[in-house]
């Protein structure tokens, strides 16, 4: 819980990796997603509110997932929780390619 975890994706892949998650575990359909620009989507401005959004909805969906009776995330009898990277990598496929790096500094 006191790991900083950077990924790198583009906007789409998380969209995809909501809606995906979303229709698996009903519970995730109440988190807001940022919604898609047409124009302006490039605006220094916008990106960085972008991800400022995305990283607090990152925050809540494992919040949710620790604590939901059907995800694999959620704590064991012993409380103790299971956010690993490998844990995580195999929640989602979203996690399983590209940059993911467990450090307080990401690589891309």
């Amino acid at each position: 819980m006191d790991e900083t975890w950077t990924v790198f994706r583009r906007y789409t892949r998380f969209r995809e990796m909501h809606k995906s998650l979303k229709f698996k575990y009903p519970e995730l359909a109440a988190l807001e997603f940022p919604p898609k620009k047409l124009f302006g989507n490039r605006d220094e401005r916008m990106v960085s509110e972008r991800r400022s959004h995305l990283e607090v909805r990152a925050m809540n969906l494992f919040r949710v997932m620790l604590y939901s009776s059907g995800s694999p995330l959620r704590a064991d009898e012993d409380g103790v929780f299971r956010l690993s990277k490998f844990n995580v990598c195999e929640f989602s496929p979203f996690f399983k390619k590209g940059v993911f790096e467990s450090s307080s500094h990401g690589t891309g």
